[in-house]
């Protein structure tokens, strides 16, 4: 049995069977790695100096707990070379999809065109997109210092968050089910993922200092914003 077979016997829904069988991976890898679009599944492969797409075996599964459905829109943090943008676009009836990266972004874009069902974001992904909520599932492709809270307060009542959560070389996967006040947390398994960026991210991810300086004032304001609402 090849390594796509085996992940194909493993997909748990339908619809993203469907999808894995349909999008070919290689046609978004560049030219040197088309080749193992479907081999050494269980590896990140590089795709820039420091950025890597997530291993197939993981991503799909994924995927596969974030229980895509025709009717849904997803919201996804990290569109990176666009592959799992596309396998979502073809469940779902729309994909908002946030890269902070520019030459990544203009990377996917290309590769996107097709689809009509895609929006793509240059921006600032732990801030989530206010323009297009309520969603009914978040999947974030970089680990986060802590829960992100506002892709979370984006999710409709009942929708599912799946991403990973850890510092240094801790690091595990969730899945989100938001629940009013009270989110549920299952934790699917330790994982390795590139740190996120973002106001909401790690900040040696970030070499600007009017970035740091911008991103530490707005914390400053958003705290006393929340001092204030509670006197």
């Amino acid at each position: 049995m090849s390594e796509k077979e085996e992940i194909l016997r493993k997909i748990k829904t339908q619809e993203l069977a469907e999808a894995f069988n349909k999008v070919d991976r290689s046609l978004f890898l560049p030219e040197n790695l088309k080749d193992y679009a479907y081999a050494h599944t269980h590896e990140a492969l590089p795709i820039l100096p420091g950025i890597n797409t997530t291993a197939l075996n993981l991503g799909i599964f994924m995927l596969d707990e974030l229980d895509l459905h025709k009717g849904q829109k997803v919201l996804e943090i990290g569109t990176g070379i666009g592959y799992y943008t596309a396998l979502i676009a073809e469940i779902v009836d729309k994909v908002v999809s946030v890269e902070i990266n520019e030459k990544m972004y203009n990377y996917a874009s290309k590769l996107l065109s097709y689809y009509n069902n895609i929006k793509l974001i240059l921006g600032d992904g732990t801030l989530g997109y206010e323009e297009e909520k309520p969603y009914d599932r978040v999947v974030v492709w970089a680990t986060a210092p802590t829960l992100l809270c506002k892709p979370y307060e984006q999710l409709k009542e009942g929708g599912i968050m799946i991403l990973p959560i850890g510092v240094g070389r801790v690091q595990k996967l969730y899945k989100v089910i938001k629940k009013g006040n009270s989110p549920s947390l299952e934790n699917l398994g330790e994982v390795m993922f590139g740190r996120i960026g973002g106001l909401y991210g790690f900040y040696d991810d970030y070499d600007d200092i009017e970035f740091r300086v911008n991103k530490l004032e707005r914390q400053i304001k958003s705290i006393l914003d929340n001092l204030v609402k509670k006197t």
